[in-house]
């Protein structure tokens, strides 16, 4: 019985120890299995993280550097997002699928766009930039390269604006997933705040320097044509003298020919002065028109010596006014500044516009430069028979007390809005159409007051009309290049 009962022990012993074997190495075999999935899987994710880490040098790149080190740490797919979110826990994390629906985010994404957790899953990746035209590109540039990095302007939950430096590549990456991306960001917001201030300090340095560049040719162009008109001025003088000369010895052979003939009629009696006038009309000569012609040549002649006189007075007022050698301030006769600065404008005012003036009968002279307050008043002068569409009215007024000399020039035209009245002597400012002014004139008009010492304001309401008022010093106390 006892030997029976040993023989069935060791029998049982066996077989158990067979049943033992054979399931640890049944066991073994998956675990190397396993080993072996896991093994491959880590060769994965190494071999797409270091492609992709090897795309740039900058910070993010060696934080990928951390995830190739300890790749075989972690089975790094979809399900295990949460490790992944916190190896990388400087940037912001998000993953989508293929058709854009949010499927994770970490925390640095959440708290820099405002939205919860629960807000972003299961929404459409526009959430985040509904304005945004640029995920078309994204998408088209990771399918061409693999991994697209950029700029990506996005919406935050209050619907402010922030910039996020994106990299953007496919989940499979990462994970044995291959249906879905996944972003990884930094906030750039203040650094595009900064950049875009930057840009537009550049941007306004660059324009004012053209706009320094072009006052410099407007000067340039300004002083030769200065140049310019003074020797068209002399040119112009000399036939002018001619002209004028001629038209002189013209009228004194007309005044003879007509006393000539008025002579001869006085001598002889009306019927030899009849046969006369019968033979000049047998010649074909109307003598009711010589008669017309011998009444009206004296009128001519007064009309074109009076035109002479003011293109001697037009050439002498432009070689007064392009003048523009340093000068040396002396006493200057206003009105004689203002009578310039009408003729020269004459062009613009012409007939439709009626200039008035209360002058004092004895107007102190004040020590100034006669060019350059002519070209002031012209200046005025021009703009307000451009600002008056029609017909209108400029009012010149002027009234001085024992050290200072008011001038007030006004026009009836549509005014000057209040938002403008602020700018209006700033150099290139204008509300003309464009072509139609530089913006200089009054710019330069101000510059010109101030260096005599004194002062240019404006005042003016839209339906009412303009008035610029000038005040100038009569001495100058502090110039040293005074007379």
């Amino acid at each position: 019985m006892n030997s029976l009962l040993d023989k069935t022990s060791i029998g049982f012993g066996m077989e158990a120890q067979g049943l033992f074997l054979v399931s640890s190495t049944v066991i073994l075999l998956i675990i190397i299995f396993f080993l072996y999935k896991t093994y491959r899987t880590s060769i994965n994710v190494e071999a797409k993280l270091t492609e992709f880490s090897a795309l740039t040098d900058n910070p993010f790149g060696r934080k990928l550097h951390l995830i190739e080190v300890n790749a075989d740490e972690y089975k790094l797919n979809k399900a295990l997002l949460g490790p992944l979110a916190r190896i990388i826990d400087e940037y912001c994390v998000l993953t989508t699928d293929r058709h854009g629906t949010i499927t994770f985010a970490n925390g640095k994404f959440l708290a820099l766009s405002g939205h919860s957790f629960s807000q972003l899953i299961g929404q459409n990746e526009k959430i985040n930039h509904p304005e945004d035209d640029s995920l078309p590109l994204m998408r088209c540039g990771q399918a061409l390269s693999g991994v697209w990095n950029g700029e990506v302007c996005n919406r935050h939950a209050d619907g402010s604006r922030y910039w996020m430096n994106m990299f953007l590549f496919p989940l499979s990456y990462i994970s044995d997933e291959d249906d879905g991306y996944i972003y990884f960001g930094t906030d750039i917001t203040n650094i595009k705040t900064e950049n875009n201030k930057l840009m537009q300090e550049v941007k306004d340095k660059s324009q004012k320097l053209d706009q320094v560049e072009s006052l410099l040719l407007h000067s340039e162009k300004m002083a030769s044509l200065g140049t310019i008109s003074a020797g068209i001025a002399h040119e112009i003088n000399n036939p002018i003298a001619y002209i004028s000369s001629n038209l002189n010895r013209s009228r004194d052979y007309l005044n003879s020919m007509a006393g000539l003939i008025k002579g001869l009629k006085k001598r002889i009696s009306n019927d030899q002065f009849q046969k006369f006038l019968n033979t000049a009309e047998n010649l074909n000569i109307d003598t009711k028109k010589l008669a017309f012609m011998m009444e009206d040549y004296p009128a001519l002649l007064n009309e074109t010596e009076e035109g002479i006189e003011r293109i001697k007075k037009i050439i002498r007022d432009l070689k007064h006014f392009s003048h523009n050698q340093p000068e040396a301030f002396c006493p200057t006769d206003i009105p004689a500044c203002l009578a310039i600065a009408l003729n020269l404008a004459k062009h613009e005012i012409k007939n439709r516009i009626t200039v008035t003036h209360t002058l004092p009968d004895s107007l102190p002279t004040i020590s100034g430069s006669a060019s350059q307050l002519s070209q002031v008043f012209m200046n005025l002068f021009v703009n307000a028979a451009q600002a008056i569409e029609d017909k209108g009215h400029i009012t010149i007024a002027a009234q001085c007390d024992e050290q200072w000399c008011t001038l007030t020039i006004a026009d009836d035209g549509p005014g000057i809005a209040d938002e403008f009245l602020q700018q209006i002597f700033e150099p290139f400012f204008t509300t003309k159409p464009i072509g139609q002014g530089t913006g200089l004139g009054l710019s330069i008009s101000h510059d010109i007051i101030q260096h005599h010492g004194g002062t240019m304001t404006v005042a003016s309401q839209l339906g009412a009309g303009t008035i610029f008022t000038i005040r100038l010093p009569l001495k100058q106390t502090d110039r040293a290049d005074a007379a």
